[in-house]
């Protein structure tokens, strides 16, 4: 067999060999974006149950879909503050919005002790004042912030009440928020939010 002929044959075989793994299956990457454990919020609970998701998760985007704009209903967010929050960080909260709520959750996850994740609770939510496209709830809640900040308590308690409508696509979001200290040497969430205020 001439020398050109077992060359090209060589070259055949070792170009089989090679193109065996053009079709196997590889290990897929690891996911690059935050998880997300959302749902659309066609009842109003579950605008709670998506934030208390999105602090488990870190996840910014689900956070800030609980929250009314002009994009997605005729409302604007409110959010007002402890009357003691007020004092204490009044420059923070002469106007708060949406995008106030992005930046101080977003500089909250970036001083969150390496591996934990913040936890939510509801301790209580209570519905009042229900129509067809809005709802009142009175709620009390315990949000625990592994911090890596010791000039800032991880427990933070308070109550609220939290006016919710329903957007023109018919899920339900805060339109205001209203933030109470239930006793005197409580760090709320009104606190919590002008620590991390931009």
């Amino acid at each position: 067999m001439p020398r050109k002929i077992i060359e090209v044959i060589g070259i055949i075989l070792c170009l089989g060999v090679i193109s065996c793994n053009l079709f196997k299956t590889r290990t897929p990457d690891e996911p690059s974006q935050q998880s997300s454990n959302y749902t659309p919020p066609t009842e109003p609970s579950l605008v709670f149950q998506n934030m208390v998701n999105a602090f488990h998760d870190m996840n910014t985007v689900n956070y800030l879909r609980s929250f009314a704009d002009t994009v997605s209903s005729d409302f604007v967010f409110a959010f007002e503050p402890t009357p003691q929050a007020r004092l204490r960080y009044s420059s923070s909260f002469i106007e708060w919005t949406k995008l106030s709520e992005q930046q101080y959750f977003t500089a909250l996850l970036s001083k969150l002790q390496t591996g934990a994740s913040p936890t939510l609770e509801f301790l209580t939510l209570t519905p009042q004042g229900t129509t067809s496209d809005s709802i009142q709830y009175e709620a009390t809640y315990r949000l625990t912030v592994p911090l890596t900040q010791s000039n800032i308590p991880t427990q933070i308690q308070g109550s609220a009440q939290f006016f919710l409508v329903s957007d023109r696509s018919r899920n339900w979001v805060i339109r205001r928020w209203d933030d109470f200290a239930q006793n005197q040497n409580d760090f709320t969430w009104s606190d919590l939010k002008g620590s991390f205020a931009q």
